[in-house]
Parts: C-alpha cells; structure tokens; sequence
C-alpha cells in the first residue's frame, strides 16, 4: 500500500515537472483572425509582421478554404506575387532548447511542388512540399547563447501568388534530459525505500503473531 501511495504521488510530481519543463511560450492556430484577408497585414497585438512581400490569410469561414476542417490558416505567398518573410518573435532563456512547432500543407493547386525556409534564432531548415500534400507537421529546434528576444520566420520562394500553407505555429522549451533523468531515479530510491518499509512492517507483522 505504501509503495503504491508513493509511486502514485512521485508519478503525479513527475508529471507536472516535465509539463512545467515543457512550458510553452508562443501559440497561434489563426483562428481568431478574419479570413479572406489578400496580402494581409496582421494586428500589431498579434507579433507578427510582413516584410519584402506579402502573404494571405484563408480558411474556414471565407470562400478560400482549400483545406477544410483546419480552421484558418496562412498562405505564405500572398496575391502580389512576391512571398514576404512572415515573422513574429519570442523570449528565450539562455541554454535552453527551445522547439518551434509548425505545421505545413501544399498550395493545393495542382501545379507543382513549393518550398519554405524556416528559420528560429540562428537554426534555419528548408521543406519542400508537393501542391496536394496535407498538413503535416514539422520541428526545428535552437539553444540561445544568452537570454533575449528571438525571431522565427518563414519565407516561401515560389512567388506565384500561392505557396505552402501554415498553421498551428509553437514554441515550447524542451524539458532537460539531466533533470528529468535525475528526478526519474529519485523516484525509484524512494520506491525501493518504500518497499523496503512496506516489507519490514510485514515481517515484523508476522513475527508478532
């Protein structure tokens, strides 16, 4: 009973360490914005910004759905038919591993494939999807050096006046490996300490009788 009490409660702690590790900093699904929005220029409320180019804002509820059932989402190359560089930013703490989370689908116009470049503090990565391809999601991680304010942008090079769609932008600090290490084999002494207590009393328990 004992061991049980204190593997219940450790695992309790163990969850909410790493959901706080995990914490994360920035989320943005579009939902809230008006869609049908040409060459958008976001709320400065929101952190993003547009720059050398331009980008639209689709989705459920206006008459450019081209992915039903995923709300609203951004198409990273807007009607002027030069893709901007759609950015926001966030405050990181030095030496911790930050996640930035995305998802990414095609133009959805039957042509050809499109690429985006992704880039978060000083990690940068490319994708390339095909013009049918569904939302999937994709990762790129970035230590800061030191503590401070990081950008994260994408900028699609198709420049045809549809890229590659995005959505559900994050980003989350990565729970420390040592630590969570560290508090997984405290966990297991307390187990074992327990059940040594647990085993004790029964045996002096039997002794008794």
């Amino acid at each position: 009973m004992i061991l049980r009490k204190v593997v219940a409660t450790a695992s309790l702690l163990l969850g909410c360490s790493l959901t706080h590790a995990a914490s994360q900093v920035f989320f943005d699904d579009f939902n809230s914005y008006i869609p049908d929005q040409f060459n958008w220029s976001p709320a400065a409320s929101s952190g993003w910004t547009v720059s050398d180019g331009t980008v639209d804002l689709n989705g459920a509820g206006g008459n450019y759905d081209f992915l039903p059932g995923n709300g609203s989402y951004v198409d990273l190359d807007g009607s002027s038919f030069v893709s901007g560089v759609f950015s926001n930013h966030v405050n990181l703490i030095e030496g911790t591993t930050y996640l930035l989370s995305f998802d990414l689908a095609g133009s959805h116009r039957g042509t050809h494939a499109d690429t985006v470049h992704v880039t978060f503090g000083s990690a940068t990565a490319s994708y390339m999807l095909g013009s049918e391809d569904a939302f999937s999601t994709y990762a790129l991680s970035f230590t800061p050096g030191s503590s401070g304010t990081y950008s994260f942008s994408y900028l699609d090079v198709s420049g045809d006046n549809r890229g590659l769609f995005l959505d559900n932008v994050s980003v989350s600090a990565i729970p420390e490996p040592m630590t969570s290490s560290m508090l997984i084999g405290g966990l297991g002494l307390l187990g074992f300490l327990a059940n040594r207590r647990e085993l004790r009393a029964h045996l002096i328990s039997r002794f008794r009788s």
